[in-house]
């Protein structure tokens, strides 16, 4: 917008979209106590709004923390692939069905174990999967992979 000055040259106003961060720190820290009221309440994805609301006005440590935290709970919330996967291994009511395999695969085939522990392993590691229960469903994973992976534990296994 452009207002007349006082020295009869035309001068525009500053818009508020314009002048970037730092717009209100009292009101960006009023958005960030909100946020966290939100995730309080169980209520992620308007936690997330506040944080990104609050990181928008004036950035802060705070702020920045409160999203990366807010980005991994809803990432790896219930119902996710990532939780799911972590489910399913901890729901497992075998070391072959913890695999997903079947004691004819891997006498077909005893590489087969280790095949699918990679790919699973990846998907429940606790470094990358932050859902509950990865480290459970990692220690599991483990257990079933050391166990089908070597033949005579494996022998023993199926005995039991």
């Amino acid at each position: 917008e452009s207002c007349l000055a006082s020295s009869g040259r035309r001068t525009t106003t500053p818009r508020m979209e314009n002048l970037g961060p730092n717009l209100d720190p009292e009101e960006a820290a009023e958005a960030l106590r909100r946020a966290q009221g939100k995730l309080a309440a169980g209520d992620l994805d308007g936690a997330k709004r506040f944080a990104e609301k609050s990181e928008r006005m004036n950035p802060t440590n705070a702020a920045q923390a409160l999203l990366k935290s807010l980005d991994d709970l809803i990432e790896f919330r219930p119902g996710t692939k990532w939780a799911k996967a972590v489910e399913r291994i901890l729901e497992a009511s075998d070391h072959y069905a913890v695999l997903g395999l079947t004691p004819e695969a891997v006498s077909a085939d005893p590489s087969a174990p280790k095949q699918k522990y990679k790919r699973l392993a990846l998907e429940v590691h606790p470094d990358k999967n932050k859902a509950g229960g990865a480290e459970a469903a990692f220690k599991k994973l483990n257990e079933a992979h050391e166990t089908l992976s070597d033949s005579k534990k494996r022998r023993e296994y199926d005995g039991r």
